[in-house]
């Protein structure tokens, strides 16, 4: 049997939480701040996310991959970089989950080199730092987890899986069903 690790309920209020937090960080900026949602797993948690950040803003993504299955291959590539300027500007990465750290260290880097923004602050829903291969320190993180490969509310296996409304750890019959419905497309 699954086991849930996260309610929709428990989202929320780390939502409200985080997102209050940012609206007031960024309250009295001349500029709205640049949220960027790592694409695809982000999605959830970013649209949660921002209705509680009652000030204006922008929204963007980047896309980037490193996992194969259910592990890092520890290699990141870029798949889709962000269509908004952000030189000279707040922006604020939200992913869904940091794991080895190696994607978030590398988008930190990335942004840093390419846009020189003005300054950069990183945000997860669920935050793995047993796990962690390079250091990286979040600034917002929803939950800390163990180190257990989780699924639901973005977090995927095959693509499947992204649009439940918890997180959870699943069994070998969630595994398996992935992998029969992955083998027909």
């Amino acid at each position: 049997m699954k086991k849930i690790i996260l309610t929709y309920e428990e989202i929320s209020k780390r939502c409200k939480l985080i997102g209050e937090q940012l609206a007031t960080r960024y309250r009295f900026n001349d500029t709205p701040p640049v949220f960027i949602g790592v694409m695809k797993g982000a999605i959830p948690f970013l649209t949660d996310l921002v209705t509680y950040v009652d000030i204006p803003l922008i929204i963007d993504y980047i896309q980037v991959g490193s996992f194969n299955g259910t592990e890092s291959t520890g290699t990141v590539v870029l798949k889709k970089d962000v269509t908004q300027d952000v030189r000279n500007r707040d922006i604020v990465i939200v992913e869904d989950i940091v794991d080895s750290g190696i994607s978030m260290a590398f988008l930190v880097d990335y942004f840093q080199r390419k846009y020189q923004p003005k300054s950069i602050v990183t945000v997860a829903l669920l935050d793995k730092k047993c796990n962690r291969k390079v250091p990286f320190e979040l600034d917002y993180a929803g939950e800390e987890i163990e180190n257990v490969f989780v699924m639901g509310y973005g977090l995927d296996y095959k693509d499947l899986y992204r649009n439940t409304r918890y997180v959870f750890v699943p069994d070998e019959e969630d595994i398996k069903k992935c992998e029969e419905i992955s083998s027909r497309y």
